[in-house]
């Protein structure tokens, strides 16, 4: 029991305490540790990245129309900042990191929404996604990487502008646009990788 008890403690799902009046208790469990056990869980299920789409589809249009009107500045900023970061006049070192560059913009978008549920499978996603780019060997063809790249910063510009101007419904529309031309993409590179 003891041994359990600490395997448990270990893993941060219980509280110890000794002395008088110790004993476990369940931990509060926090957004990062679930999403860990989580990726756990799915890490020997063969998740695809059509898998991670077919929901990612569904959530980030519902996560994008959440926050239209409700960003402050402090999220705006980080929002310019992230679309500025991934334009042509900042190349990145690797294809990778461009992808999970690109992914902060969304992080972005997810911390801000108002719902916790939506936020957290938000989240949860672009974690499966930022795995999915590092440990994968991505062959992109150059040039259609580089239309992905200025593709992408498009889509963000004109979310960012949907945002600011508090419009839901053109903020859904855009960002499940985006997430099918994300989706061809990133498929493409990996399709390209099998030949």
């Amino acid at each position: 029991m003891r041994e359990a008890l600490k395997s448990l403690e270990v893993q941060g799902l219980v509280n110890i305490r000794t002395g008088p009046g110790g004993g476990a208790s369940v931990s509060r469990v926090s957004s990062e540790k679930t999403n860990e056990l989580l990726w756990n869980y799915f890490f020997h299920r063969n998740v695809s990245l059509e898998d991670i789409y077919a929901l990612r589809k569904i959530i980030e249009p519902e996560l994008a129309a959440s926050v239209a009107g409700h960003l402050d500045s402090e999220d705006l900023e980080l929002l310019e900042a992230s679309v500025e970061h991934c334009s042509e006049d900042h190349p990145p070192a690797s294809q990778r990191e461009q992808r999970i560059q690109e992914l902060d913009f969304h992080h972005v978008l997810a911390d801000a929404c108002p719902n916790p549920v939506l936020s957290f499978f938000a989240k949860f996603i672009l974690s499966l996604l930022a795995r999915l780019f590092i440990q994968e060997q991505l062959n992109p063809d150059p040039e259609l990487s580089k239309k992905h790249q200025m593709n992408g910063v498009n889509y963000h510009q004109n979310l960012l502008q949907a945002l600011k101007d508090g419009s839901p419904d053109t903020a859904r529309q855009l960002m499940t646009e985006h997430m099918e031309s994300a989706e061809m993409y990133a498929l493409s590179c990996l399709n390209r990788e099998k030949e």
